[in-house]
């Protein structure tokens, strides 16, 4: 079973402090209980809205678009369920090469060379477009599809696939951000460079001590990794560096911001809070598994994903203990996680060691206020 254990203040008990909306109502905002929804058994765990066999191991991470979960399993299957019940919407024969990405109506899937946009809603193929293979994760924002091979980078038309601009650039492997009207591309070269979303054009760049990472976007600043094992705040505008943090150890996955701290997991079992104006240390804490990606903040929590059974909640405020999301299985592969003014919903696929996989998505987990006091002893 499933199970979320939260640390709240004494005169509230852990299970008071977290009872979650329905799954339906936290992640669509409708009724608690919808018109023909599937309610799980009277002996299913409480914070499992739902769980589904799947017939293979998962390619891909798990997403949630609107009101599909969208997956890929082997032998090449991509497949769209419901978030109310579970239901398979409709499969479809591909093999992705990169990571899932949805917009509110399309699907996104890099396979053959291509770029397929997919209905949401059936399916189909809304568009297709040629686009060599690509070395980096699909940018959708906006309305824009950011796609990058070994030699060039390119802008389409979430819409309808048009062509907008193509450049020639060195090696992406790492994912790109877009704010505004600015697109920030991390390169093998060692260089993160801005470029004017609408052209292609160059607009600064900035040489980090490694490969930079995927970026993250924090107000008027991006926070970036580099594989010489630091932390980097950067200015958008102009790239100028603002600060540099060693971390000493190889960073996994993005950071993340709640807006006056930095987070960021590294392969010393470790997660570290920055501060975002200075770069100075605010706490760290040794973690009892290697992290399997970045963490994911939602209001004064932290969430840090194992490779086993368990996601790991912390205060962002100091790093205490803010609880546990503890699976029923071992996870099969990175879940998806969408947070709300509800909470956390994380979708998973579980299993492996049996031959034998299961998604499943969980209730809004609740994340403590930004504002909220801590735990009193």
């Amino acid at each position: 079973m499933l199970s979320v254990v939260l640390l709240a203040d004494a005169d509230v008990s852990a299970r008071q402090a977290v009872t979650p909306q329905s799954g339906a109502e936290g992640i669509l905002g409708v009724p608690e209980v919808l018109p023909g929804t599937a309610l799980p058994p009277p002996e299913a765990p409480p914070d499992i809205l739902w769980t589904v066999p799947i017939a293979a191991a998962p390619v891909t991470s798990p997403i949630m678009a609107g009101e599909h979960v969208l997956i890929s399993h082997l032998p090449g299957v991509i497949a769209a369920h419901r978030v109310s019940s579970g239901e398979r919407i409709w499969q479809k024969g591909l093999v992705p090469d990169q990571r899932l990405v949805a917009d509110a109506t399309m699907l996104f899937v890099a396979s053959g060379e291509a770029i397929h946009a997919l209905r949401l809603t059936d399916g189909a193929v809304a568009w297709r477009a040629p686009a060599g293979t690509l070395t980096a994760p699909l940018l959708v924002q906006g309305g824009w599809v950011i796609a990058a091979t070994a030699t060039r980078l390119m802008a389409l038309r979430a819409a309808d696939g048009t062509a907008v601009w193509t450049i020639d650039v060195p090696t992406q492997r790492q994912g790109a951000a877009i704010s505004g009207e600015m697109l920030f591309v991390p390169s093998d070269d060692g260089y993160i460079r801005a470029r004017d979303l609408k052209s292609g054009n160059a607009i600064w760049q900035h040489r980090l001590g490694g490969q930079p990472g995927e970026p993250l976007v924090v107000g008027e600043s991006l926070v970036v990794s580099g594989t010489d094992k630091a932390l980097y705040k950067l200015s958008a505008a102009t790239g100028e560096e603002n600060w540099r943090y060693r971390v000493g150890a190889s960073i996994r996955g993005p950071a993340a911001s709640d807006g006056e701290r930095v987070f960021v997991t590294a392969l010393d079992n470790m997660i570290r809070a920055l501060d975002l104006g200075n770069g100075s240390l605010k706490w760290q804490i040794g973690l009892p598994f290697r992290p399997l990606t970045g963490p994911v903040v939602a209001g004064g929590t932290v969430f840090i994903t194992s490779p086993g059974t368990d996601i790991k909640m912390l205060r962002t405020l100091n790093g205490t203990q803010a609880g546990t999301v503890a699976f029923p299985a071992k996870l099969a592969i990175t879940p998806g996680m969408q947070a709300s003014e509800y909470g956390v919903a994380i979708v998973a696929i579980t299993g492996g060691l049996e031959e034998s996989w299961h998604l499943l998505i969980t209730r809004p987990v609740r994340a403590l206020p930004a504002t909220a006091p801590p735990p009193k002893k």
